[in-house]
């Protein structure tokens, strides 16, 4: 495939376009195209263009929330041939994120997972009203070496404290990076219960956690 094909997949994300997105993915895939260039040469440059722009006040929630709808179904089309293939997507890291409990905001952590997974992370989203065990036996489970947090109201903030304890107490603080986020949730925050980054955004939270790994 030229990059002419890659570019219209991009702008599909871009555009929020999912049906036509579908059908560029499904007519690559008829082509034999590498499904692991389609991911990082379209559907990912897309995303985080989307994502920039999202930062930086060009584009608003609901764009970014079609985008990373767009490229959840894109991209779930080419991981099944990747699969097929006997191809492996490296991923920068393994990441699991969920609101935690007492809220059930899921909108804005539902973003943040999808432009992480699209920026090459493996991503575990477990959901809302995440009780602390259930963030540590996921992290033990999956070997994550990032948890992310969200909240949306203020009073269940503590539980990220909590969780972040419970992560020292079972010896799996050092080797887990832990971001938070969330409208309430402040660098004084997370500094106050020992987080090491706040995600603003999904492309601020995806530049933070890029940095946690090392990657930039």
């Amino acid at each position: 495939m030229d990059q002419e094909y890659f570019d219209k997949l991009a702008q599909t994300v871009i555009d929020g376009d999912s049906e036509e997105c579908v059908r560029l993915v499904k007519d690559g895939i008829q082509q034999r195209m590498n499904p692991l260039d389609a991911i990082e040469k379209g559907l990912a440059r897309g995303i985080m263009k989307v994502g920039d722009d999202f930062g930086t006040g060009v584009v608003f929630l609901p764009e970014l929330i079609m985008a990373a709808d767009v490229m959840k179904k894109g991209t779930e089309l080419l991981d099944e041939q990747i699969a097929l293939s006997g191809l492996k997507r490296q991923a920068l890291g393994k990441m699991v994120i969920g609101t935690v409990k007492g809220d059930i905001h899921d909108i804005g952590k539902s973003v943040v997972a999808s432009v992480l997974q699209a920026n090459g992370f493996d991503v575990n989203d477990i959901g809302i009203d995440v009780a602390v065990e259930d963030f540590i036996s996921t992290v033990k489970e999956t070997k994550a070496n990032v948890l992310g947090m969200s909240a949306l109201l203020t009073l269940p903030l503590q539980v990220m404290g909590e969780v972040i304890n419970a992560m020292k107490n079972q010896g799996l603080r050092e080797e887990v990076k832990v971001i938070v986020g969330g409208c309430p949730v402040t660098e004084e925050f997370a500094d106050e219960i020992g987080a090491d980054a706040v995600g603003f955004d999904a492309s601020d939270a995806v530049k933070k956690v890029r940095r946690l790994l090392g990657h930039d």
